[in-house]
């Protein structure tokens, strides 16, 4: 089982690593962001009929909603959350649970909601990899 490593030193302030590739990160809100990033499925989308996308942020979804005009800019956290993502990061560092279990689940959750939002051939891939790659690329 993988959990939530700290490293501390006299030298340096303590540090988070990945429970699941290592990778350390100063601060918890910046674990939680790479764990969304790169090892769990989107998190939100948008609301708007067959429209396909999905993301990571809130932020994206508004850049989303304002260049392509799917619709207003300010849907409600119901329309456009896939899944509460505190509740998931929660489950990774607080309980350490194992990311690819808390994944497997996530993957449920995703494919569940594709169906309540009528979205299932929009997000014939659970994790929404295509957007995940797309925005990989671009920051490297």
């Amino acid at each position: 089982m993988q959990t939530l490593h700290h490293v501390c030193s006299s030298s340096q302030p303590p540090s988070l690593h990945c429970p699941k590739c290592e990778r350390p990160c100063r601060r918890r809100q910046e674990l939680g962001r790479h764990l969304l990033t790169f090892h769990l499925p989107c998190s939100v989308h948008c609301p708007y009929a067959s429209c396909p996308w999905r993301g990571d942020r809130k932020e994206d979804l508004k850049k989303h909603l304002k260049n392509q005009g799917c619709g207003p800019l300010n849907p409600k956290r119901e329309q456009y959350e896939i899944y509460e993502k505190n509740a998931i990061l929660y489950w990774i560092l607080d309980r350490d649970e194992p990311v690819e279990t808390v994944e497997k689940y996530v993957v449920g959750v995703v494919e569940e909601r594709a169906l309540e939002v009528g979205k299932v051939k929009e997000w014939n891939e659970p994790w929404g990899y295509e957007w995940k790659t797309t925005r990989r690329l671009r920051n490297e």
